[in-house]
């Protein structure tokens, strides 16, 4: 009969630390006693336990005492990573968001600030490298001459393992649109355009491979045509024509150009 006692008695203790265990949010601070975390040879958080068995649930915690700062919180599946882990600064900006699966980082994103509290750059990475989306917001400055963001966007792009890829923007102060373009493997390629910081169209030009190639047009600010002419490899090559800001041909500087060297008349 004792043994039988014993063994509910023990079921009973199993069952309420199993189900206290599940899907229940426990902060690192009141918790840490009953916290167990494991290593890999990286020095990285594999396993935690609470109480003894493979944790569900989420894990918090506060800088302060009162609990109205949240440092960090982490989603637990098995005692493993799994889900959405953040981190945030004193300020309550999120600094570094990430989701895992079974332990695995699947996704990292981190986000900086000035210190007015405006965003200051957004980056995505993957297994330690930028991947994916890349935002930068502008720097300002006051009247007193101190730095302040805008909150306006300088740039936006795509990177694939560490390395400029896909569809990149600029801007200027005022919010114009000031280039776009693609790039491919980290470098240039395909059809860019630019603009004048009043919208009209700065140049636009054919990549490859990072170097210009193929048909080029220049526009001064009042949209009239400035230059126009050929690359190959980087380099002027064939006909070029300069105007000035009326439209009027430049007949001196235009001519035939060869490796970036313009030939002799």
């Amino acid at each position: 009969m004792k043994e039988i006692l014993k063994f509910k008695n023990l079921l009973f203790l199993s069952i309420f630390i199993l189900l206290s265990s599940c899907g229940k949010t426990i902060n690192w601070d009141d918790d840490k006693e009953y916290i167990t975390i494991s290593f890999n040879s990286e020095g990285l958080t594999k396993v935690l336990s609470y109480k003894g068995l493979p944790f569900n649930g989420e894990l918090v915690e506060y800088f302060d005492d009162e609990k109205t700062q949240l440092k960090e919180r982490i989603d637990y599946k098995e005692g493993l990573k799994d889900g959405l882990s953040e981190e945030y600064n004193k300020n309550g900006q999120l600094e570094r968001k990430g989701t895992y699966k079974e332990g695995e980082e699947e996704e990292e994103v981190k986000y900086t600030y000035y210190e007015n509290g405006q965003l200051k750059e957004k980056e995505t990475y993957k297994d330690g490298k930028k991947d994916g989306q890349w935002e930068e917001y502008i720097i300002g400055y006051k009247a007193d001459k101190t730095l302040e963001s805008t909150g306006k966007l300088r740039y936006k792009g795509t990177y694939k393992d560490g390395k400029n890829d896909g569809q990149w923007e600029a801007y200027h102060d005022n919010g114009q649109l000031m280039d776009k373009g693609t790039y491919k493997d980290g470098k240039e390629n395909g059809q860019w355009e630019a603009y004048h910081d009043n919208g009209q169209l700065w140049y636009k030009t054919a990549y490859k491979d990072g170097k210009e190639n193929g048909q080029s047009e220049y526009y001064h600010d009042n949209g009239k045509l400035m230059e126009k002419g050929t690359y190959k490899d980087g380099k002027e090559d064939g006909q070029w024509e300069y105007y000035d800001e009326n439209g009027k041909l430049d007949e001196k500087e235009s001519g035939m150009y060869k490796d970036g060297v313009k030939q002799d008349d």
